[in-house]
């Protein structure tokens, strides 16, 4: 079973509310940076060997359409990199109102074996179909 509960911080334990939107931030400067210079990545080899489209491919199109703020467009190019970012920035909202609001409550997930199982069977499920959205959704693009 999977669920969310508040507790307090434990002595030593990872600052999950100060460190992943810091990543956050830098992810996104970077890429801004990045796209501002011009630079291009190298193509897929994955494609060139295989003629399918790799796990990360359309991401680099991807973020430069989130760069632009054209989500939806982001979202057709590569939507397991879409949905993290939109991720990132709901986490780094919610640390932003945690450390506003000096609570000492952090929410956390919680999860037995079952729920572990149930969530590589989810994310391989996601993968998977991901993957198929960008055979269908890609490979035109690169032909």
């Amino acid at each position: 079973m999977i669920r969310f509960i508040r507790r307090p911080a434990f002595p030593g334990e990872f600052n999950h509310e100060l460190v992943w939107p810091l990543a956050f931030i830098g992810v996104l400067t970077g890429a801004w940076v990045w796209f501002q210079t011009g630079l291009k990545l190298p193509d897929c080899w994955f494609f060139h060997i295989t003629g399918f489209p790799c796990l990360g491919c359309g991401g680099t199109r991807c973020a430069r359409q989130l760069t632009e703020l054209h989500v939806t467009q982001a979202f057709l190019f590569h939507p397991g990199f879409t949905l993290l970012m939109l991720l990132g920035l709901v986490w780094s909202l919610y640390s932003t109102y945690f450390w506003v609001s000096n609570r000492g409550l952090r929410w956390r997930v919680v999860m037995d074996e079952t729920g572990e199982t149930q969530l590589r069977w989810i994310f391989g499920g996601l993968l998977l179909l991901h993957w198929l959205w960008q055979c269908y959704y890609l490979r035109p693009l690169h032909a």
